[in-house]
This record gives structure tokens, C-alpha cells and sequence, in this order.
């Protein structure tokens, strides 16, 4: 027993050193976070000047500023004012501090990843076989992605808005990220995985096309070629309206696909071209190692993809019914999930925010009586925010979850329609996986 108490022990002391250094490292970003989400949304500079009440302008010393302990040793109050200290604080850093730790252990913890456990499935072998010394580059955009996803949750429920500082440097970040993690050594047992999904040579080419051409529409929107979407909004709604009162969201929609215009022209012609360069139809999991352009590559086609996915229900939801469906800021913050997950948690995150949307609204019926913080009208950012960070903390329930609700719709629509064609089964005769279900297991090959 001892023998496997000791093994255990220097099995897991890595996890355990490791996880306290991303805990407390994770508080301290919390602590910044509540600074940016505090002074971004009114024009501030989130550097200086240093930490300070709001209210009477007392400058913290460094105890008063320590994370999750600082409040405490407060007791809620300004040392100088005695005015109350929203809770807000340590909760948003003990948040981001556990919500860390989770993504750490799910990564690097040497788990049983088939025991059907929490940690079940939770990310590609490539990690704990890496190891974090030569993934340390993947890691830190993973969190520090978590934490923008944070940061646009709170000041999109506050101010129904969402910076677009906050999603563009995520972003950065995570092409960055995944472009330095080119650059390190890879493990020989790991040729057959990859920590990002990469798509075909075309796909990319046409994710750089439609970049360079959005990149034209910048400019253009900048010489005044284009203009601004909704750029008459306050003739017609004025603070505190229901934004729905606008008249001409469907004329918008129109200026929105002129912006979209050259990007797609671009799209279609880095298809073209890689079509011409390359004669032989081959994906870039079929030939490519983790080289910085492939990783990068994914990156990208991640970021096509969860940009896309909410602009196209943008537009189309605004057409149909005649009022603007998503905010753009809905549209930055899904790329930047597909930069720095991928394309498949950009498409799987946005199915959860659905269903945690639905599980907010039911909680807030329940609990609105007793407290005003569930009386509150909720964007759609927070709970797109809320799926990918599940997708990284929880993936295993999350798939699960997923499978039982792919198998509980099949069943219904068999029960209705009958059985199902062409229902195809493993070798083992075990009925195949829905595709959704299927998808959400970070099985990325080569």
C-alpha cells in the first residue's frame, strides 16, 4: 500500500505543484480582469492609473490588493471611505483562478481518460503526452482565452455590449500561440494527434483569402468607400428603448453583405489558387506534423468558422424578422473561440449556448422572486462565452450530455417516423454515435 501511496504521490506531484502556481496565477488575472471590465466599457486606461476605490479615489496598498484574501482582510469595505466593496472582486478571481486550475488538470492530470470520470475525454492525448514543458505556448492562449471569455461575460451582461479590444486580442493571442507551438519539439508518439483541428491546404488558403479580403473592407470602410451598419441607431433608439423599435434592420443587413462582399471574393479565389498549387487532394492531417503554418492554419479556419457561423444567423435571423438578431460582438467573440479551440468547438460551443440559454431562462423564472440578479435581460454573449469555456473545464460531461440528447432525439424521431434508413453499426454492434456527439471528442488526427 505504501508503494502505491508513494507511486501515486510522485505520480501526481507534478499536477499538484503545477496546479497551485496556475491557481494563483489564474487570481492574479482575475484581479486585472475586474480592472478591464470596470474601465474598458467607459474609456479608461486599464494601466493606470493603479488600483484604486471607485468611489473615493484611495489608492489600494499591495495587502488591500491581494487577490480572493484582499476583500476579506477589507471586509468588504474601502479602507479610506468605509463605502461597501461589491463581492464581485473575489468572486470573479476565485472564478478565474478554479476555472484555470480545471484547465490545467484536464490537460496535464494523469487521469484515467476512459473511466468515465469527470476528466473523461477532456482533451487530445497530445497534451499529457507533450507534457507542459513543450506546450507551455498552447496552454498560456487556452487561458488567457478563458479569461477574455470572462472578461467579455461580464461587461456583456452589464453593458450589453461587448469591447471589441477584448475578442480582437484574444485572437491575436491565439494565431500567436499557435504559431509559436510550431516551434517546439514534438513527442514521436504523437504523430497521429494534433492539440488543434486542421483542415485541407484549400480550406486554409480560403480562411487567408477571406482574411486579406476583410482586410479590404477595413479599408474601404475607413476611406468611407463603405459605410458603418446602423449608423442612424440613435435617431430612432434612444437609452433605455427596446432596441427592436428599429426601423431598418433588414436595409442593414444588405450593408453588412456589401462589408462581407470582398471577403468572400477573397475566399473564392485562395480556393482557386490552392486548387492550381496543389494537384492532388490531400488534407493537411494526412501529410502535416505540428509545423508552425499548420497549427496556425487551423487557427485560422477556426476563426473563418466561428465568425461565420454567428454572422450567417445574424443576417439571416435580422431578415426574418426585422430586427437585429445578434450583436456583432456575438460575431468576434465566436472567432475568437474558433482561433484559439478550433472549428469544432466553434460549432459545438454555439449548439451549448442554445441549451444554456434555455437553462439560464428556466433557473431565472425560478429565481427571480428572490433576488434581482435574476431579473435581468441576459445577452446571447455570456452563454456562447459559457460553452467553450465547458468545452475545455468539462468536456466529458459535456459530450456525454450531447450523446444522450442525439440518442433521445433519434429515439423520438424513430418512435414518430419510424425506424430510421441506412442506420449503420460498429463491428462490435454497437449502433454508431450521432455525428454531434461524435464530433465533440478531441479525437484530431493527422
Amino acid at each position: 500500500m505504501s508503494n502505491t501511496t508513494d507511486f501515486l504521490f510522485l505520480q501526481w506531484a507534478p499536477t499538484l505543484i503545477g496546479g497551485l502556481f496556475v491557481f494563483l496565477f489564474g487570481a492574479c488575472v482575475g484581479s486585472f480582469l475586474n480592472v478591464l471590465a470596470w474601465r474598458l466599457p467607459t474609456g479608461q486606461s486599464v494601466v493606470t492609473p493603479p488600483s484604486r476605490c471607485p468611489i473615493c479615489g484611495h489608492r489600494l496598498g499591495w495587502r488591500e490588493n491581494l487577490p480572493i484574501l484582499g476583500w476579506f482582510l477589507l471586509r468588504g469595505r474601502c479602507k479610506a471611505c468605509k463605502q461597501s466593496i461589491s463581492c464581485q472582486y473575489p468572486i470573479v478571481e476565485l472564478l478565474v483562478a478554479l476555472l484555470f486550475l480545471a484547465a490545467f488538470i484536464a490537460l496535464y492530470a494523469p487521469l484515467d481518460r476512459s473511466s468515465g470520470l469527470f476528466f473523461d475525454d477532456a482533451a487530445s492525448p497530445w497534451w499529457r503526452a507533450q507534457g507542459f514543458g513543450a506546450s507551455w505556448p498552447a496552454f498560456v492562449l487556452v487561458v488567457l482565452t478563458i479569461s477574455g471569455l470572462v472578461a467579455m461575460t461580464i461587461v456583456d451582461a452589464k453593458t450589453m455590449l461587448i469591447p471589441v479590444e477584448i475578442p480582437t486580442g484574444v485572437t491575436l493571442i491565439a494565431f500567436v500561440g499557435w504559431f509559436v507551438q510550431g516551434f517546439l519539439p514534438e513527442a514521436k508518439n504523437l504523430r497521429d494527434f494534433m492539440p488543434i483541428p486542421v483542415a485541407s491546404t484549400a480550406l486554409v488558403c480560403a480562411a487567408v483569402g477571406l482574411f486579406l479580403g476583410l482586410g479590404v473592407s477595413r479599408f474601404l470602410l475607413r476611406t468611407g468607400r463603405l459605410r458603418h451598419g446602423f449608423s442612424d441607431w440613435s435617431e430612432f433608439v434612444k437609452e433605455g428603448d427596446d432596441p427592436g423599435i428599429y426601423p431598418h434592420a433588414r436595409r442593414e443587413m444588405f450593408v453588412e453583405l456589401a462589408f462581407l462582399l470582398p471577403g468572400i471574393v477573397g475566399a473564392v479565389a485562395g480556393w482557386m489558387i490552392a486548387g492550381w498549387l496543389v494537384t492532388a487532394p490531400q488534407t493537411a492531417s494526412d501529410t502535416a506534423f505540428c509545423a508552425p503554418w499548420t497549427l496556425l492554419g487551423g487557427s485560422l479556419v477556426g476563426w473563418v468558422v466561428g465568425g461565420a457561423l454567428v454572422w450567417g444567423v445574424r443576417i439571416l435571423g435580422s431578415l426574418a424578422f426585422g430586427r437585429e438578431a445578434m450583436g456583432l460582438g456575438d460575431v468576434h467573440l465566436q472567432a475568437a473561440v474558433g482561433a484559439a479551440f478550433g472549428w469544432k468547438v466553434a460549432l459545438l460551443a454555439f449548439f451549448v449556448a442554445v441549451f444554456v440559454a434555455i437553462a439560464w431562462a428556466l433557473l431565472s423564472l425560478l429565481l427571480r422572486r428572490f433576488s434581482t440578479f435574476f431579473r435581468r435581460e441576459i445577452p446571447f454573449g455570456p452563454h456562447l462565452a459559457a460553452g467553450a469555456i465547458l468545452f475545455i473545464v468539462a468536456r466529458g460531461p459535456v459530450v456525454r450530455t450531447m450523446d444522450a440528447f442525439a440518442r433521445g432525439l433519434e429515439q423520438a424521431v424513430e418512435l414518430v417516423a419510424g425506424p430510421l434508413p441506412e442506420r449503420l453499426e460498429e463491428p462490435d454492434g454497437k449502433t454508431r454515435r450521432m455525428p454531434p456527439a461524435e464530433l465533440a471528442r478531441p479525437t484530431d488526427r493527422r
